[in-house]
């Protein structure tokens, strides 16, 4: 399944990496204009974050991950990875550009959370109805650095922190619930860790509280 394929279904699980991630190592594209159009998008939402002080220490690359489902990864120290192709499309298509923010939301909000620091993670962020474990080789990484997941207390608190921050900025976090629910419509019930369930009863829960 193309990338954006998967963006039209709402693919979109949570795995993670080590902190220790050398970001030397992850290879990225060099492209001014969509530089531009994702921080454009990352200061809407760092201006909304706790971490509004430190807006201009964020680093946000285009990432050419060899797996071209993989959509983002937040390694800590205020730096994100994101997709070029997904950049692209997001730029391009309304459906896709939804698809993007619910991504950078939630890796600004573990950065911001401390989640790499405090768990020794960095998170990733990937479409595919998969259960496999996604290994350095799949970012361009060298073989010697594994990869584990979150905790789901810890998933699910990026994605509140990333709600809060829709409802801040005027984004209508319904469009949450429709990314876990067409999880489950299309029977991906997501993994111990990122139980597409628990995560759409706390969506139902934060927008009707917030509306």
């Amino acid at each position: 399944m193309s990338l954006r394929e998967s963006a039209m279904v709402f693919f979109l699980f949570a795995l993670c990496s080590c902190a220790s991630l050398p970001a030397l190592f992850l290879p990225t594209i060099n492209d001014d204009r969509l530089e531009a159009f994702v921080a454009e998008e990352a200061q809407q939402i760092l201006r909304v974050s706790g971490n509004a002080h430190k807006a201009d220490r964020y680093k946000f690359y285009l990432a050419k991950f060899p797996r071209d489902d993989i959509l983002g990864l937040s390694s800590g120290e205020h730096r994100v990875f994101i997709s070029y192709q997904l950049s692209w499309l997001a730029r391009e298509h309304t459906g896709s550009l939804w698809l993007f923010r619910h991504t950078l939301a939630h890796e600004i909000a573990h950065d911001v959370l401390g989640h790499a620091k405090d768990e020794q993670m960095a998170s990733l962020n990937a479409v595919r109805q998969s259960h496999a474990q996604i290994k350095g080789a799949d970012l361009g990484l060298p073989l010697f650095i594994s990869f584990r997941n979150y905790s789901t207390a810890a998933e699910l608190a990026a994605d509140e922190t990333a709600m809060g921050y829709w409802k801040k900025i005027g984004w209508d976090c319904g469009i949450w619930i429709q990314f876990f629910r067409g999880f489950l419509d299309q029977g991906y019930i997501g993994d111990p860790n990122h139980p597409t369930n628990e995560r759409l009863n706390q969506a139902i829960k934060i927008c009707d509280s917030k509306s």
